[in-house]
């Protein structure tokens, strides 16, 4: 982990889609993990020397066990306005698992700092975060739809998979996406579920959750098919958008619901956690230190930490 550096970029602004790269033929930004709120670039330091005329003044540059600490509590939850999500988790072990198939020797089994990190967030959650608070996004959806008996989500991608589960006790479940195939075996488990398309669909729900990056044209042109509107409206979205104005001018009966009120929900049960959660990041430094001290640093680059 000692090579690798980080650069933790807290907006929605991309990174170039080619960066100059020294120590490989792919394009660094291939490297590249992406969330919601956040981009983290994996790098070298070389390769930030090349490029740092694309970086932000306000972009994080870690390194060591500060890269490796950071690491931790993001996929622990910690950054996340959710204290304790696991959402986030499962969409690093998704990209770690893409990297490895493409060979990126970053991200092979035999990385020993991958190995530490995946196993640190499991203890660190497992010792630490088991009931404090809302644990997904799912868990504060069943609270805000429980007296909806029909829920529509749109989107069928990991985020739309995960939050499936919360909703099995609905009298119906619809989701609609673009291709309702490719998630037949995950709609087969819940006998309340039937999936449909995009092109050729009405919504059903009393509540409707927007679980993919649909533009606001493209909900409203759904929204407009309906003779009767879903009661609510839960966009996770995380780009900036103009649907609850439109909701507002078009369908003033609808309820909206932002992931900034999720978030506003959930404030002052964060405040009141951040005495334990500092002190779990206290605790992760520690071992991300010893493990950095353990570690044999040897000068021959990426290929030579997979020893």
């Amino acid at each position: 982990m000692q090579d690798i550096l980080l650069v933790h970029r807290k907006s929605n602004r991309n990174f170039p889609d080619v960066l100059e790269g020294s120590t490989s033929s792919a394009s660094v930004s291939a490297t590249v993990w992406k969330t919601c709120l956040r981009q983290i670039l994996f790098c070298t330091e070389e390769d930030f020397k090349l490029n740092e005329k694309h970086f932000d003044a306000d972009d994080e540059i870690l390194r060591g066990e500060q890269a490796l600490a950071t690491l931790i509590e993001i996929l622990c939850g910690l950054h996340s306005p959710i204290i304790g999500e696991t959402e986030v988790f499962g969409q690093f072990k998704s990209f770690a698992e893409d990297r490895k198939q493409l060979n990126d020797v970053l991200f092979s089994d035999q990385q020993k700092w991958l190995n530490f990190l995946m196993a640190e967030v499991k203890k660190t959650r497992a010792d630490y975060l088991v009931g404090m608070g809302s644990q997904s996004y799912g868990s504060l959806l069943r609270k805000q739809t429980k007296n909806s008996s029909s829920v529509t989500i749109l989107g069928s991608g990991q985020l739309a998979q995960e939050i499936m589960p919360w909703f099995a006790h609905k009298e119906q479940l619809q989701i609609v996406c673009r291709d309702p195939m490719k998630i037949l075996s995950v709609t087969e488990k819940y006998n309340n579920t039937v999936a449909t398309a995009y092109s050729d669909t009405h919504i059903h729900g009393e509540a409707l959750v927007i679980a993919a990056p649909l533009s606001d044209e493209r909900i409203m042109e759904l929204l407009h098919r309906q003779d009767t509107r879903p009661r609510a409206i839960y966009d996770l979205r995380g780009e900036e958008n103009n649907l609850q104005a439109l909701v507002a001018a078009q369908f003033p009966h609808v309820t909206y619901m932002g992931l900034h009120q999720f978030f506003a929900e959930i404030e002052e049960q964060k405040k009141d956690s951040q005495v334990k959660i500092q002190m779990v990041k206290d605790k992760i430094l520690e071992k991300a230190e010893g493990f950095m001290q353990r570690t044999e640093l040897r000068p021959l680059g990426w290929d030579d930490l997979c020893a």
